[in-house]
């Protein structure tokens, strides 16, 4: 049993989704007096009413609660004085090649448009009010009116491209889902600005490569975003090629070595600290 196991350790780092476990775990560290580190996924809040009472529970008992923005953050100091942000973001080291039919079509779809947007969704998935969390119907809506962009949509488990064929009467031209596995960095040399579109985030990893490779990038500003994107509140009132254009006023310049995010030294520093005599 899990609980039997974890018991020969002085510390227990949980990376899970689950609320209840969470609970669970923390409860039972907090009386066996194991140092329980929680890293929280997602956007702190995200949940129902329920959820969010366990999560919040959870994060005071356990010793060390991780979250992966700023908003989050603020949240969970109220709970836990502990609690600090480190990002889910750790920069690739090998990246793979390209499937080459999927290559071939970037750049015919590359030659053919002006501007070339990217965004992922890993997943059809929705959120606790039924709004589709990657928000890709609206921007199919809204790419759509345009005639000098395509929307690159990265979607490795096809079930975004199988609902919107089945509820769309027709599939936009300038759209093309990418539904083979695949390194979304590939997809961003492509591209001349990445979009996330989301109801709720937690610490966007797409963002994070975007911006490490010097691509514009917009998102929805009911999460906390890097200081460096450009947000909106509504995606069908942006319009994306206008905003590309004044964003190109301001070269946006690829992020230095030395100024990336240090996700794995901070997780290292983080357990010194917590186990300084190892």
């Amino acid at each position: 049993m899990l609980l039997v196991k974890i018991s020969r350790f002085k510390v227990i780092h949980l990376h899970t989704s689950s609320p209840y476990f969470q609970l669970i775990m923390a409860g039972h560290c907090y009386l066996t007096r194991k140092k329980l580190i929680i890293t929280y996924h997602g956007n702190w809040g995200r949940f129902g009413f329920l959820k969010n009472r366990i999560t919040e529970l959870s994060a005071r008992l356990a010793f060390l609660p991780i979250v992966l923005n700023f908003d989050s953050l603020e949240k969970a100091k109220k709970l836990n004085k502990n609690a600090v942000m480190i990002s889910a973001f750790i920069p690739p080291v090998d990246v793979n090649r390209l499937n080459e039919s999927v290559r071939q079509t970037l750049v015919e779809l590359r030659s053919k448009y002006r501007y070339l947007f990217s965004t992922n969704a890993w997943k059809l998935t929705f959120d606790k009010d039924g709004r589709e969390i990657y928000g890709i119907s609206d921007l199919i809506a809204n790419f759509s009116r345009m005639s000098q962009s395509a929307l690159v949509i990265s979607d490795p488990s096809g079930t975004n491209k199988k609902f919107f064929e089945k509820h769309l009467k027709k599939m936009p031209e300038n759209i093309l889902f990418i539904t083979v596995e695949h390194d979304f960095w590939n997809v961003l040399a492509f591209s001349d600005a990445f979009i996330r579109n989301t109801t709720t985030d937690g610490d966007s990893l797409s963002i994070h490569e975007a911006l490490l490779c010097g691509v514009p990038v917009f998102a929805s500003a009911n999460a906390s975003r890097p200081s460096r994107c450009r947000l909106f509140q509504d995606v069908m009132q942006m319009d994306f090629e206008k905003e590309l254009e004044n964003m190109k006023l301001n070269v946006v310049q690829k992020i230095p070595p030395e100024d990336a995010i240090d996700t794995v030294g901070e997780i290292i520093r983080m357990y010194q600290n917590v186990c300084p005599d190892n």
